[in-house]
């Protein structure tokens, strides 16, 4: 028996042989291939799921407006608010404190580049200084929401002014800056200083878009201004200083040298 035994234990021990080189390499390759399959699959799923919070953020915040309006006789927010006779918070800010879009994760895209995403506080224009605002990745379409000065009292925007609501934009994705963005024609290939400008970007080469009936599009900058522009309504709500539009001008607004001016990388 003894002997049997240790016949069994060198046969098993004579038919165990570790993988060749050829047999590990095979592995190798797999594992290589394998990898470079799933990490393209897992930046594309990890996309998507930021696309998808930015979405739901800028949907939360048009929600957030259309809920001011209905509560102010469908008056639509000013972009700033006098606090005192030298002093004013953004709409960002008053509606972070009133808890309508509380502090946190819904005022920055998950995508945002850099150091992420900025607010004006502390700016000072003409002896007015920000004293109040929400570091953010949306700001609000200047041409519908632009007013100097003004208080609670006195906005008087109505969301019923805005005549083409699926179309015109309500919130716009920006890099950083004011609370309020406009896309007056010099301003569009340089806006304050800012290189390459402030429009977002960052979602395949496209930025959220908010509308003022409260769908959410992700579109290029270069088609929110042509065939047909997206920021003016059909017409400018404020006086445009570089391009002044007649009152009865009503038609929908195009850029002619829209395509020219755009820089690349919103191409």
């Amino acid at each position: 028996m003894r002997r049997r035994t240790s016949s069994v234990v060198g046969r098993a021990r004579s038919g165990s042989r570790g993988f060749t080189l050829i047999e590990l390499l095979a592995v190798i390759g797999i594992v290589v291939l394998l990898i470079a399959i799933t990490i393209p699959v897992l930046g594309s799923v990890m996309s998507s799921a930021r696309r998808t919070k930015c979405a739901s953020n800028v949907r939360q915040i048009s929600t957030a407006i259309n809920a001011f309006s209905a509560d102010n006789r469908g008056r639509l927010p000013e972009n700033r608010t006098m606090v005192s006779d030298t002093e004013y918070k953004t709409w960002r800010r008053l509606f972070a404190e009133s808890g309508a879009v509380p502090f946190g994760d819904v005022w920055r895209c998950p995508s945002h580049p850099g150091e992420g995403p900025w607010g004006e506080g502390g700016y000072e224009e003409d002896g007015i200084r920000c004293v109040g605002d929400a570091a953010s990745s949306y700001a609000l379409n200047g041409h519908v929401l632009w007013r100097a000065g003004i208080t609670d009292e006195e906005a008087r925007i109505s969301d019923t002014a805005i005549q083409r609501p699926s179309h015109t934009i309500l919130l716009a994705e920006v890099v950083r800056g004011f609370a309020e963005i406009r896309v007056s024609p010099p301003f569009v290939a340089n806006y304050f200083g800012y290189d390459p400008g402030p429009y977002g970007y960052w979602h395949s080469g496209k930025g959220m878009y908010g509308f003022q009936d409260g769908h959410v599009e992700t579109i290029a900058f270069l088609e929110t201004g042509s065939p047909d522009c997206r920021w003016h309504n059909g017409r400018d709500l404020t006086d445009d200083p570089f391009v002044p539009q007649i009152a009865e001008e009503f038609r929908p607004h195009d850029h002619p040298d829209w395509e020219l001016l755009v820089p690349e990388i919103y191409r």
